[in-house]
């Protein structure tokens, strides 16, 4: 059991002698568990990166059963860095289709650890791409440890209140595993990792889901069948309807603050529309909703009284607090707050108020549940998982050899580096693009601390400068001084002129301010401070003064619906990147520009 530690408590600068030992020990007893189970996989034996290492191990004459120090000495030198290329080859197999969505169960079975996945998880496709694909595991896929906490923190145990899961049962489709007569051995659904992860950690498999439609857990404000309702819009109307209804609301779960955003945003909006069906208990007439109407109308009846107590608050959305007089019993917020959502938590606090607690749920990439929160109600800064997957650590600009990774219990407190991961679901030394600055130890045990500074491939690349993710968010910080609180935001190259330039569309929680316009010199100052690089292109004009252009409010919500029709991916699994080269992208929000400020603001 995990020790809770007071919210000021800080950690450790330096890894203590008495933990040394057990970081080590807990860390390499993690990497031989994924090893003895994953070894007789089809991607073990077949994967061209871990020949090198195959051979050494047989060289050495005893296999697996090498010391713990010398097993992990063949693997640190001859196993060298992973992406999703050589991952690809491998997942395609789940394509292999003998008809549609129909795969050879042999085709699948161990192919990236023991048995078949209970899922396969697609990323959201940040950076334009298409979704990666990921096959995930047993009852407890992202590790058992951190699996259990996430799902804990998102869903509560609560006695004295409700909860608002804002979150989707949708799957992206559904493959069906056959025999070689071609009868169906397992269904498994394509879906996020958060759909997954709730499917695997409460049973709920993809043939039952007719069987949960009429449901509604006593503790949920919403009904099961909101979960599949495809259209983004009238999903979270109906999630908001529920829970404006219910007056004990306690407790409101997303995985990204920008979920929340989007949640009070449309409730906002929506506001009229939402106390007269509370008032009237009818389920309005929206797009999607279909056959799921008449679920949803059996648990909604009218509450006229609720609707009197909506009314009397009103939509006052500018004085602060506007959830905490809607919901009194309102107490906790759980969303994802750091990194690039860090610029959303003025606007949410002004929402919320500052009397309810945000609480952080870990960073939950589609690829592991690597790291929980230091604190809850810390929202920077995540402790490395014990006794999960297998963490290590590449100091930034010193290449990519795999002799150069650490692991949790070599890293220096105030250094940044690139994460790696080797995990139970059969990944192997693979490059998760997350770039995280040690902070400390924790001083319950001595796991690194760390706090997420950005992705790898969020550096902002143009001429002969890389600017890195986290001083491009800093830079909009510095910004919204002048221009108000900027809630979200993209930046890309601006071509318009003949010297390209840093472009960043902005969008604004309120007003602009009314020294706005020096937003462009401000990022200009910040960025050549923070960037010799950067200051030396600019000087000798290889790239002209940044541009600021503002979009109108609600940009990003509605980008994030489209993103989802566009894709097909889940609306809740969708991120604005940091930086794009979507020229798609680009020229949408250019349709969505109000102005733009610096010399050519209008």
């Amino acid at each position: 059991m995990t020790i809770e530690l007071s919210p000021s408590a800080l950690p450790n600068p330096v890894l203590l002698p008495e933990f040394a030992a057990s970081v080590k020990e807990r860390s390499l007893q993690s990497f031989l568990e994924i090893l003895k189970a994953n070894s007789i996989t089809t991607f073990f034996h077949e994967a061209p990166h871990l020949k090198a290492f195959r051979e050494a191990l047989v060289r050495e004459g005893t296999g697996t059963s090498l010391t713990d120090d010398l097993t992990y000495g063949l693997y640190r030198c001859e196993v060298p860095v992973m992406t999703y290329e050589e991952y690809r080859p491998f997942i395609l197999r789940f394509q292999e289709f003998i008809e549609p969505d129909s795969v050879l169960v042999s085709k699948a079975m161990d192919l990236f650890a023991p048995g078949l996945p209970a899922f396969i998880a697609h990323s959201s496709g940040t950076s334009g791409g298409l979704p990666k694909w990921f096959a995930k595991y047993g009852a407890h896929p992202n590790g058992n440890r951190s699996c259990c906490a996430v799902v804990e923190t998102v869903r509560p145990k609560t006695t004295d209140g409700t909860i608002c899961v804002i979150g989707s049962l949708l799957s992206k489709k559904v493959l069906t595993l056959t025999d070689a007569n071609g009868e169906p051995v397992i269904r498994i659904p394509v879906c996020t990792v958060s759909t997954g992860t709730t499917r695997a950690h409460t049973g709920r498999d993809v043939l039952s889901d007719s069987s949960l439609l009429s449901l509604k857990a006593p503790d949920v404000t919403s009904p099961f069948a909101v979960a599949f309702i495809p259209n983004f819009k009238t999903f979270m109307i109906l999630s908001i309807l529920f829970a404006l209804a219910d007056r004990q609301l306690a407790h409101i779960s997303c995985v990204f603050a920008t979920v929340l955003r989007d949640f009070y945003r449309i409730m906002e909006e929506c506001w009229d529309l939402l106390i007269h069906s509370i008032e009237d208990g009818v389920i309005p007439d929206l797009e999607g909703l279909d056959d799921l109407k008449g679920h949803l109308q059996a648990h909604f009846s009218p509450n006229p009284q609720r609707a009197g107590e909506l009314r009397a608050v009103g939509r006052d959305t500018v004085s602060p607090g506007w959830l905490k007089r809607l919901w009194p019993n309102l107490r906790v917020i759980v969303a994802t707050t750091s990194g690039a959502y860090a610029t959303i938590i003025p606007e949410m606090r002004h929402y919320v108020g500052p009397d309810i607690e945000i609480h952080s749920m870990g960073i939950a990439s589609t690829e592991s549940y690597y790291a929980l929160p230091y604190h809850s109600l810390n929202g920077e800064l995540y402790r490395i998982s014990e006794a999960d997957d297998f963490v290590e650590f590449l100091p930034l600009g010193q290449g990519r050899e795999p002799s150069l990774l650490k692991g949790p219990w070599e890293v220096v407190a105030g250094e940044s580096y690139e994460v790696f991961l080797t995990t139970h679901d059969g990944l192997w030394r693979y490059a998760v693009g997350d770039i995280v600055t040690v902070v400390g130890f924790d001083p319950r045990n001595g796991q690194p601390v760390i706090r997420f500074a950005g992705r790898a491939s969020g550096d902002f690349r143009l001429q002969h400068t890389v600017i890195p993710e986290k001083d491009v968010i800093d830079a909009i910080g510095a910004a919204q001084t002048y221009t108000g609180s900027i809630v979200e935001f993209t930046a890309t190259a601006d071509f318009r002129k003949p010297d390209v330039a840093h472009g960043f569309f902005i969008e604004i929680q309120d007003d602009l301010g009314p020294d706005a316009c020096l937003a462009p010199e401000i990022i200009r100052a910040y960025l050549c401070t923070a960037n010799l690089n950067y200051f030396k292109d600019l000087e000798c004009g290889r790239v002209g003064p940044p541009t600021v252009r503002v979009v109108r409010k609600g940009t990003f919500m509605e980008y994030r619906a489209w993103k989802t029709r566009q894709m097909g991916t889940s609306f809740l699994q969708i991120k604005v990147p940091i930086v794009t080269w979507d020229k798609e992208f680009v020229a949408w929000l250019e349709g969505r520009v109000d102005t733009e400020l610096g010399a050519t603001s209008t």
